[in-house]
C-alpha cells in the first residue's frame, strides 16, 4: 500500500507529518479495535499504539506498516481481554469471599451462599480444565465462551484462520465435555434437589 505520508520524516521526529499519518491511520485502527474491545476502550487502546509507535518510531522498521499497526493494535486487544479475565476471576472470587462473611455473620440467606459457592467453584473446575488444554485452544475457547466473541473475531484477535479457530472451539468443547462429565452429573442432582 502506497502511503501518502512519508515514513522517514515520522521517524525524523516531524510532528505536522506525524499528525497526518495519525489521521489517516486512527479511523481503521479505531475500526479494528471496535471489534473486539467497548468503544472507550478502543479510543485508549488505539492512542496507546500511535504512543508506543512515536516512542519507538527510530527502532521500527516496517515494510507494511498499515500491517503492522493492525497486529500491534490486536496484540494490545488480546492483553486487554486477557487482563479482563483476570479481573472478573479476582471479582467474583471477592463476591464468594463476601457472600461467605455474611453467611457466617448470619446477615444472608443460607440458600443464597450456597448457590453463589457452587456456581463459584463451578467456574473453578471449569477454569481447571481449560487450563487442561493446549495454549491456543483454551485462548479461544475463553475467548468465545468468557467474552462472546464471534468465530471471526476471534480469528482477527489470534490471527488464524476461521476453520482454525472452530477447529479450537470443538476440540475444546469434546475435551470439556469427557474432562467434566461427572461435574455435570453433580450439577444435575444439585438442581433437583432445589
Amino acid at each position: 500500500m502506497q502511503l501518502p505520508i512519508d515514513i522517514q520524516k515520522v521517524k525524523d521526529g516531524d510532528q505536522v507529518v506525524f499528525k497526518s499519518f495519525f489521521e489517516c491511520f486512527y479511523p481503521k485502527l479505531m475500526a479494528l479495535a471496535c471489534r473486539f474491545v467497548d468503544e472507550h476502550v478502543a479510543k485508549d487502546l488505539v492512542q496507546d499504539v500511535f504512543a508506543s509507535y512515536w516512542e519507538q518510531k527510530k527502532l521500527i522498521d516496517a515494510d507494511n506498516i498499515q500491517s503492522f499497526l493492525y497486529k500491534w493494535l490486536q496484540n494490545r486487544c488480546l492483553n486487554y481481554l486477557k487482563h479482563q479475565l483476570v479481573v472478573e476471576e479476582y471479582e467474583a472470587r471477592i463476591r464468594i469471599a463476601e457472600a461467605r462473611i455474611a453467611f457466617f455473620n448470619n446477615k444472608t440467606d443460607s440458600n443464597d451462599v450456597l448457590k453463589q459457592v457452587i456456581s463459584q467453584n463451578i467456574r473453578e473446575v471449569v477454569e481447571l480444565s481449560v487450563e487442561k488444554l493446549p495454549p491456543k485452544t483454551a485462548e479461544a475457547f475463553r475467548l468465545c465462551y468468557y467474552h462472546d466473541l464471534s468465530h471471526k473475531e476471534i480469528a482477527k484477535i489470534m490471527a488464524i484462520s476461521h476453520r482454525t479457530v472452530e477447529s479450537h472451539i470443538r476440540h475444546a468443547v469434546l475435551f470439556l465435555r469427557e474432562d467434566l462429565k461427572d461435574l455435570l452429573l453433580l450439577f444435575v442432582a444439585f438442581c433437583h434437589l432445589n
